[in-house]
């Protein structure tokens, strides 16, 4: 069977953002070391901010989708200071579950102020060229610009500052970190900032690839976590091409299975790159 290149171009669209969302996953989980369900809704969140100035003040996409992600690197902080901070010294499971309560009280503050239904940025539709038999989208070049530029932010943040690497420092043992002079509460702050406008970033571009909608980011949760795990929990560049992997084959699985099936796609790479590869795509243990 022949699969079409455009399932492969729709692949690497949706691998740009389960990369980015990735990214700023593995990030949290290296520093705080534990799973944030609620990440998810941080992604809902950024991209209901940027709708909120989009549609809600005709502000222009540009504009609404900076606010939408400083937004959301906001509400992560506030969240951390306020509720994660209290249990910080608890056992992981204990902060898992914290998590899964916050993500559910996000989710519903969503539902109250923007309802139910199905939301739309306010962006022109345009019909896309198209190239040996793949159309080219311009909300699908957006996704696609947009996360090759924020990570190429993020890894110059992450190793040519001081702070990214005190982040990368403190992921990988944060007790020889605070030892070695690192503020580590204070970098706690900052990681959440930035984890925060990742995850702001991706729910915009969910809602750019298709619509908002108050469960959008529980939902793409599944290939998030996929493509952590299977690029090895603390390892960036490993999350960034897990992501690309999940996403790609998810697309692709569409010549293959139902479409409905494509989350199944996601979980089932995952549990071959852990038969194949248990320490993640490049070594780095998970843990």
């Amino acid at each position: 069977m022949v699969i079409d290149p455009q399932f492969i171009w729709n692949g690497i669209v949706v691998g740009s953002l389960i990369a980015l969302a990735a990214l700023g996953l593995t990030l949290l989980f290296g520093l705080l070391n534990f799973i944030n369900i609620a990440y998810g809704d941080y992604m809902a969140f950024g991209a209901y901010f940027a709708l909120a100035a989009n549609v809600g003040l005709g502000l222009p996409i540009v504009v609404s989708v900076l606010i939408g992600a400083v937004g959301g690197g906001i509400l992560a902080v506030t969240v951390h200071k306020f509720i994660f901070s209290k249990f910080m010294d608890r056992d992981p499971i204990v902060l898992l579950v914290v998590s899964i309560g916050m993500a559910f009280i996000l989710r519903n503050v969503i539902r109250i102020f923007w309802s139910t239904d199905p939301q739309y940025y306010a962006v022109p539709v345009e019909e896309g060229p198209s190239f040996l038999g793949v159309t080219f989208l311009p909300e699908q070049v957006a996704i696609i610009a947009m996360s090759l530029v924020v990570l190429g932010l993020l890894f110059l943040l992450l190793h040519r500052t001081r702070i990214g690497i005190a982040m990368r420092a403190a992921s990988d043992d944060t007790d020889l970190a605070r030892l070695r002079g690192i503020d580590t509460k204070r970098l706690v702050i900052y990681i959440s900032l930035v984890g925060g406008v990742i995850a702001a970033f991706a729910g915009i571009m969910l809602g750019l690839d298709s619509n908002l909608r108050p469960n959008m980011g529980f939902i793409a949760l599944i290939p998030i976590f996929a493509a952590v795990i299977l690029g090895g929990i603390g390892d960036p560049t490993g999350a960034v091409i897990g992501g690309y992997v999940i996403g790609i084959g998810q697309e692709v699985s569409v010549a293959f299975i139902p479409s409905e099936y494509k989350p199944v796609v996601g979980l089932v790479l995952l549990i071959i790159g852990l038969l194949t590869r248990p320490d993640g795509l490049f070594g780095e243990a998970t843990r």
